[in-house]
C-alpha cells in the first residue's frame, strides 16, 4: 500500500508541474505572443510548415544556440533560426560575414533571400520530432484546462 501512495505523490507532483508550466506557456504564447521559449543560452521554437523538410519537419520542436559575442560567425550550411520565427539553411554570404543568402531545404533556388547576420536568433542544433506539437498544445487555451482534468482525475 505504501508504494501505490508513493507513486500517487509522485504522479500528482508531476502533473502539478506540467500544469505550472502550461500555464505559463500559455501567457507567454497568448498574453506576449511569443512562439519561442529562451531558456539560458537555447532557443526552443515549433517548426510550422516543411520549407525545411526533411531537415526540420511540422510539428518537430527545434533547439537552436544563441550565438554569443565572442564565437565565431555562422558557417554555409548552417540551419539557423531567425527573429521572424523562420528557419532557414545558410547557402551563401554577401559582404562577408554581415548578410548571408539563404533558404529553406525544401524550397527551390528562386525562393533565396538576402538574411542579415543580426535576423539570426542562433544555430539549430538538433530537432525533437513531435515536440513541437505537444508544446503547441500545452501552451495553447485548451492545454491548462485538459491538464488539470487530467490532474483531478
Amino acid at each position: 500500500m505504501g508504494a501505490i501512495k508513493g507513486l500517487r505523490v509522485v504522479l500528482a507532483a508531476l502533473l502539478c508541474l506540467v500544469l505550472g508550466g502550461s500555464l505559463w506557456l500559455t501567457v507567454q504564447r497568448q498574453v506576449f505572443h511569443q512562439e519561442e521559449l529562451a531558456v539560458g543560452g537555447l532557443i526552443l521554437a515549433p517548426v510550422e510548415g516543411d520549407a525545411m523538410a526533411p531537415a526540420l519537419r511540422d510539428g518537430d520542436m527545434a533547439v537552436a544556440v544563441s550565438r554569443s559575442g565572442y564565437e565565431p560567425p555562422y558557417s554555409l550550411g548552417d540551419a539557423v533560426l531567425c527573429v521572424d520565427g523562420t528557419f532557414q539553411r545558410l547557402v551563401g554570404t554577401v559582404y562577408g560575414d554581415f548578410v548571408f543568402i539563404a533558404r529553406g531545404d525544401g524550397e527551390p533556388q528562386d525562393k533565396e533571400a538576402l538574411l542579415p547576420g543580426g535576423d539570426i536568433l542562433g544555430k539549430v542544433v538538433v530537432a525533437l520530432p513531435g515536440a513541437g506539437r505537444v508544446y503547441q498544445f500545452l501552451s495553447s487555451l485548451w492545454g491548462p484546462p485538459v491538464v488539470l482534468v487530467v490532474r483531478v482525475l
